[in-house]
């Protein structure tokens, strides 16, 4: 559940920065989301995530696309054979969105290396991220923050 609302994030933050980082018509895109098959109570929880971020971090969150102050980073052998192509590029991705600082870029990538031999796929790589950023440190995600259950329907 928390990798559709992390979905939900990625893609209003794409919007925010096409838009020049005007947070204008965020209300338009609902339809959108809906049509996409996200429930009412996943967007409302993305958005609600999102907007409290963006008043709580730097201007740089979202707002910038300048990767000037993130340090390089590249993947280990090791990382590389764990983790699919894929994979690792919506990590890089969300963490140059500013979705992920680097400590828990890393956080995701120790937990990832913790599920040897599996092969991490996208879809996997999106449910550890969403625990990551909306868990913190914990390993679980605790769906109650967002007020959802995980058995709504989309209309």
């Amino acid at each position: 559940m928390g990798d559709r609302i992390l979905e939900i994030v990625f893609y209003l933050v794409q919007h925010v920065r096409s838009h020049d980082g005007s947070l204008a018509h965020l209300d338009d895109i609902s339809k959108s989301l809906k049509n996409l098959g996200f429930t009412e109570s996943e967007i409302s929880s993305a958005y609600g995530w999102f907007l409290e971020e963006v008043q709580s971090r730097s201007e740089k969150f979202v707002f910038s696309g300048d990767m000037e102050d993130m340090p390089p980073r590249l993947f280990s052998e090791m990382e590389k054979q764990q983790i699919s192509t894929e994979a690792q590029g919506y990590l890089i991705q969300i963490y140059c969105m500013g979705l992920l600082n680097l400590e828990e870029f890393e956080l995701v990538l120790e937990r990832v290396m913790m599920m040897a031999p599996e092969q991490i796929d996208l879809s996997t790589m999106k449910m550890i991220a969403s625990t990551v950023l909306f868990g913190g440190a914990s390993p679980t995600l605790d769906l109650n923050w967002f007020n959802v259950s995980g058995e709504e329907t989309a209309n």
